[in-house]
This record gives structure tokens, sequence and C-alpha cells, in this order.
């Protein structure tokens, strides 16, 4: 049954396409002729039915054009939206890095990071301000989260920092419950190193790390990180073997504040 009525809807269709055929060959005989009536009837019958089978594959096409209006649209939509949050994001972390230069007497400038070094071994950024800023070599550099390096070159518009992760950075620091002074040394990784803290002083996981000032390079009490381990079996010679974790995470910095 189902292939008697497949038979029936081709017979239709080419039935009239040779109805449309024959019209059109038969278009120059005069007006009034004989068939003229008749095959105007079946050109308009072919036509029509041309129109209703031709219907669902028009409504087709309309709907998958109207889909991928509707689609590019949605598109648009989720860009814009992520732009949006983007922007959001970006607010808020410069208005805690305002509200925090507000609290530092010595800023010198707000930076924005603009290119990382390729270095594998080199941790240091780009940023926008240099010395028509104020910028010079040796200031720090600073976020709302604690310490993230120096500024170890500078050109009129632009300054490299050096950041706490490299193996090159060091800043005298000291454990903030105990007092005890110290140096925090990069290490090229993630972790720094807390050097020369003698066995007797108690240091714990958790401990924070403060600059101290004595190297007259960073201002005195900028959180630099926690103790995240402590081994004082002696492995570290002489002083106790203590590892940082920077709060300031320098694959994260966007933004700096560069003081005095």
């Amino acid at each position: 049954m189902p292939r008697k009525k497949t038979l029936l809807f081709f017979a239709v269709i080419i039935s009239a396409f040779v109805l449309m055929s024959y019209q059109s060959k038969k278009g120059r005989q005069p007006a009034g002729g004989i068939l003229a009536g008749p095959l105007n009837a079946s050109h308009a019958a072919a036509r029509s039915l041309s129109d209703f089978l031709l219907r669902p594959f028009r409504m087709m096409a309309a709907r998958d054009e109207e889909n991928q209006r509707l689609k590019k649209q949605v598109e648009a939509l989720s860009m814009e939206k992520e732009r949006f949050q983007e922007a959001l994001i970006e607010n808020r972390r410069l208005k805690e890095l305002l509200r925090f230069r507000d609290t530092q007497t010595s800023s010198v400038a707000t930076a924005r990071v603009i290119a990382r070094g390729m270095d594998n071994w080199a941790h240091t950024v780009l940023i926008d301000k240099g010395s028509r800023d104020g910028v010079a070599r040796e200031m720090a550099a600073v976020t709302p989260k604690g310490l993230a390096g120096k500024v170890i070159s500078v050109s009129e518009g632009y300054a490299t920092l050096l950041l706490v992760s490299d193996i090159n950075f060091a800043a005298a620091v000291r454990l903030q419950g105990a007092r005890k002074e110290g140096v925090l040394a990069g290490t090229g990784s993630r972790k720094c190193m807390l050097k020369y803290i003698p066995y007797e002083e108690e240091v714990k996981p958790g401990d924070i790390v403060i600059t101290s000032g004595l190297d007259s390079l960073f201002p005195r009490g900028i959180p630099a990180g926690y103790v995240s381990k402590v081994d004082s079996s002696g492995k570290g010679g002489n002083f106790q073997y203590v590892e940082v974790i920077p709060f300031q995470d320098d694959t994260k910095m966007e933004e700096a504040l560069i003081v005095r």
C-alpha cells in the first residue's frame, strides 16, 4: 500500500509538469483557440497543485532560515554576556586595587600587566607604566593580596617586574607572630623559601610572613605569604627548611601597585 501511494504521488507531480510544459509549448496559439480554455484551466490546476506540493518544502526552508537567524542572535547575546561578565570582574578588581592604593602613602602608579616573560626560568611581567609615570628601578610591586615583585628595568612608558617566584628574587621578611627575621627567596616555582630561620625558633604551617622593611626596598608590613611546610630534621643545614606560598599568585596577577 505505501508503494502505491508513493507511485501515485510521483504520478501527480509528473502530470503537473507535463501539463505545464504542454501549456508552455501551446502558448503561441490564438487566445480564441479551441484548446485555450481547457489548457488555461489545466495550467492553473497544475500551478495550484505544484504550489500545494512545494508548500511544505518552502515552510521547512523558511523554518531553517529562521533557526539560523535565531542561532546567530543567541551566539551574539552569549558573547555580549561574556564581555559584560569580564568587564564586571575587572571593575571589581580595579576597585579593590584603588581602595588598596588609598591605604598606601608611598604609592607611585597603578599599572596593568600587558605581557609575560617568555623565558621559563625568568618569572617577569611587563607593565604599562614607566619613568614618565614616576616608576623607577628597585621600586616594589604589590597587590591587595600581597607582595608581587620589584621593578628591574624601566623605559619611558613601560617597566619590567621581577616576580616573587623568580630564583633571583629576595626580600627581607619576618614571621608575623614570632617576629623572627629571615629572607624570602624565589625558587622558580609556586613556592618560595624562607631562609635563615634557626632551629630554636618555632615555625609551623600557616604562619604569616610579612616584609620587614630592613632591606630598604620593600615597605614594612606587606603580607608576603604563609608557611606551607617546615622541616626541622637538619636537612636544611644550619637552619630550618621552611617553604612559603606567596599570597599573590603571579600567574593570576593582572594589575599591580608600584610603591617606593
